[in-house]
């Protein structure tokens, strides 16, 4: 199992599945009016955002309004990270072409192995660029998404 300071806000803002919860707009909707009333029209409860992460919220994502089911799986296995279960990567973090373009669920795996052989620092510096490479980048192929 991975060990991690378990009160850094790195940490905490980083979801066992891989998503960078600092980049996600339900916690970032405090900094923008607009993104506020956007998720509110799409049927988030205004009380819970913004979002503090949901390992601050026990899983409780306000995007999909219920429990994670990847987040109650972590808990149950005792985990910090996806990556520390002896079943990874499991059907939970499969790619999806479904509202990929998007969602953020294709890009789980990525992320857990930079976490997993880079560190959450890096990973946390790295990543707008990730996100940035993944939605915007234009793939070549052997390269992987090109940005410029």
């Amino acid at each position: 199992m991975s060990e991690y300071d378990k009160d850094s806000a790195v940490f905490i803002m980083t979801a066992p599945c891989g998503i960078d919860c600092a980049a996600c707009e339900c916690a970032r909707a405090a900094d923008n009016p607009a993104v506020m009333v956007y998720l509110i029209s799409r049927g988030i409860d205004a009380s819970k955002l913004p979002c503090p992460g949901c390992r601050d919220v026990a899983g409780m994502c306000p995007a999909i309004g219920e429990e994670c089911e990847t987040y109650r799986c972590v808990r149950e296995k005792e985990v910090d990270f996806c990556f520390d279960c002896a079943g990874f990567p499991c059907d939970k973090l499969t790619p999806a072409a479904d509202r990929a373009n998007i969602l953020p669920h294709n890009l789980k795996v990525y992320n857990l192995c930079v976490i997993q052989n880079r560190g959450l620092k890096e990973f946390t510096e790295r990543s707008a660029d990730i996100k940035e490479r993944y939605y915007k980048g234009k793939m070549a192929v052997g390269k992987g998404p090109q940005t410029e």
